[in-house]
């Protein structure tokens, strides 16, 4: 075996024992992208997802199995009092709640079926269908379970190609106050997270993938249409390029031979980091884990394209020219493999870095026009 194929060799031990331990290390990747902060006052609030809540309640269900402290009934039902409650899903709409089941704590509460009982202290469940009308505050979280559709409206649902889970949706024009900046909208404001929401409509939220009348919210100063950080990136790789052309001595090129299967090696290593890494934020930021998906359908398909082609096209707006960049300045001295190795680990690990901090700017590129849905 020669030099090179035994460099090659040791590459590909390496690299499997090099991810399988990565892959250990950072089971959920490294958070690269970080929620905005949101903070609206207004009643158009909607959103799917875990809700509890605490404060003066009407609870009415229609319908319904309600066990109240162990005492079971089967009708229509309504409750008045102090209560915290917890729904594992649920929606809001309206100014109500509107959820499939439900646990209640309650003190001093009446309950109507018919007749009317008082109920000092209650430890309840309700399940069938009810809603909730609430004066006090919500704590609006993602949920366990699968997405109940049947609660959704037409309008409502009809919305990015994504898991539906704590989902908010602001309809209408007003004022929303993101990460401190006071935006104005005039269509609606739509976002992933999480949040505490005043029934009196104050909302303080910090979500991902958020969206302002039909573009991604973005921040990045651009040169055109292309973010500037990239624009000088593309300036940097156009010039190492030239420069290699007139300055290139081969000093090196007998030995470069040699890394020839190792760069390439190192660089599928590094290609799969950086997926894998891209993989972990697309979970945040959509809640969409490729890996997850086991059947080939049109909706797996959307989903697929949500976290692939922005990578793509991060790729090609900044792993190639950082790969260029640096694989120039090799060249001038004939580590052509080594150069190409390097900067192609380079540019993977920036395509995931870079791509993930400016990933409003590339789905504003490629997947726009899928808000028009909404």
């Amino acid at each position: 075996m020669g030099k090179a194929s035994t460099m090659t060799f040791i590459a590909i031990i390496a690299s499997i024992i090099g991810f399988s331990l990565f892959i250990s290390a950072f089971p959920e990747g490294i958070k690269i992208s970080h929620p905005a902060s949101i903070y609206y006052e207004g009643s158009n609030v909607k959103f799917y997802g875990k809700i509890e809540g605490k404060g003066t309640a009407e609870i009415i269900a229609y319908n319904s199995s309600v066990v109240i402290n162990n005492e079971s009934f089967e009708d229509n039902f309504i409750i008045n009092g102090s209560a915290s409650f917890s729904c594992p899903s649920a929606l809001l709409a309206e100014g109500k709640i509107l959820a499939k089941y439900t646990l209640i704590k309650g003190k001093n509460c009446w309950v109507y079926y018919g007749g009317k009982k008082f109920y000092e202290t209650m430890d309840a469940t309700i399940t069938g269908n009810l809603s909730i009308n609430l004066k006090g505050k919500l704590y609006l979280n993602e949920s366990s379970e699968e997405n109940k559709s049947d609660l959704l409206s037409v309008g409502f649902s009809r919305i990015f190609p994504m898991k539906f889970n704590k989902i908010f949706f602001i309809n209408g024009e007003g004022e929303i106050v993101i990460d401190g900046i006071e935006r104005s909208f005039t269509k609606y404001v739509f976002f992933r997270g999480e949040g505490e929401y005043d029934t009196l409509g104050k909302l303080n939220a910090s979500g991902y993938l958020l969206a302002k009348d039909g573009k991604f919210y973005d921040s990045e100063k651009k040169i055109f249409f292309i973010p500037v950080k990239v624009f000088l990136l593309w300036i940097v790789a156009v010039v190492s390029f030239i420069l290699s052309l007139f300055f290139k001595k081969n000093i090196f090129l007998e030995k470069d031979k040699l890394f020839f299967g190792f760069s390439i090696v190192i660089s599928i290593l590094f290609f799969a980091i950086s997926f894998f890494l891209w993989n972990c934020e697309m979970e945040r930021i959509f809640g969409l884990n490729l890996f997850d998906i086991r059947n080939i359908t049109i909706a797996n398909v959307l989903f697929l394209s949500l976290a692939i082609v922005p990578y793509l096209v991060a790729i090609g707006m900044i792993g190639l020219p950082a790969r260029v960049a640096i694989s120039s300045i090799f060249e001038i001295v004939g580590l052509s493999n080594i150069g190409k190795g390097i900067g192609r680990c380079l540019g993977f690990m920036l395509t995931t870095f870079w791509g993930i901090s400016l990933i409003n700017s590339i789905l504003n590129l490629t997947l726009s026009p899928l808000l028009r849905l909404i």
